[in-house]
């Protein structure tokens, strides 16, 4: 637009004055603050219900002032502010379909066996295990031990109760354990958020740069470990889960987890 340049300006000073008025006409105006994805929180997450997938090879990633979250795609190395829209994957939509399936024909046909058999089964056993409890000394239950190895990614919160409160990344911690549930939460509900195929990577990606753990340069890799190996609730947690399933948060004399199972 024109701007009216007062008569009494010398001219030589012309370019001095329009300067020096687009600065003052710049700062009236309102300021624009980039679009910007805030921070997660686990109360809004968990009562609207499980976030909705991002397309393949996306992930949300957090600024490195850890004020904001932002898109970035890894393949492409894309970054938006903005959400990409969803990709149906067709194919794990049709195993996931194939999966309830078979697991409906598996349990209509257990259950379509007679019952006087099934019965029968269940006496000869509580006979048995009455016999054997009788003879053998009482000890306590500290439940079944599972054979073989998992492997497992995880990612791990230190806070200022844990059995060693530093991690590589700091040498004294000095978050609460609520501050590290709180924490953890957000990074499963951005990882639950990714497409399927993705989720993996992503785990990954978070591992490395957020967990106290040194298996953080591996990108939360623990190798293959038998049940003994680790703390028994850990091993609980990391034995039940299925290939690709990821749990809730655990918490160790460690600090607090999330687990990822690889095999």
């Amino acid at each position: 637009s024109n701007q009216v340049i007062p008569t009494n300006v010398i001219p030589g000073h012309r370019r001095t004055f329009l300067a020096y008025s687009n600065i003052f006409r710049a700062a009236l105006r309102p300021n624009i603050l980039p679009p910007s994805v805030p921070l997660l929180k686990m109360s809004t997450a968990t009562a609207a219900g499980p976030p909705e997938p991002l397309p393949a090879d996306w992930v949300l990633k957090r600024t490195k002032d850890n004020t904001h979250f932002y898109y970035y795609n890894m393949t492409t190395g894309e970054s938006t502010w903005t959400k990409p829209a969803p990709v149906i994957d067709v194919t794990a939509v049709a195993e996931l379909a194939g999966q309830i399936l078979s697991s409906k024909k598996e349990k209509s046909s257990s259950s379509s066996k007679r019952p006087h058999e099934s019965s029968s089964k269940d006496r000869h056993s509580s006979k048995r295990s009455k016999t054997s409890s009788s003879k053998e000394p009482k000890e306590k239950d500290t439940g079944p031990t599972p054979s073989g190895k998992v492997r497992v990614l995880h990612i791990l919160k230190k806070h200022t109760g844990s059995s060693r409160p530093s991690s590589w990344k700091e040498k004294v911690i000095k978050r609460s354990l609520s501050e590290a549930r709180s924490e953890l939460s957000e990074l499963r509900s951005m990882i639950l958020s990714s497409a399927p195929t993705s989720l993996i990577s992503t785990f990954k990606s978070l591992a490395s740069e957020e967990s106290d753990c040194s298996s953080a340069k591996k990108g939360g890799d623990l190798g293959f470990f038998e049940f003994k190996k680790m703390k028994r609730n850990f091993s609980e947690v990391a034995f039940k889960l299925s290939v690709n399933g990821v749990s809730e948060l655990v918490e160790t004399s460690s600090g607090v987890h999330l687990i990822c199972r690889l095999e």
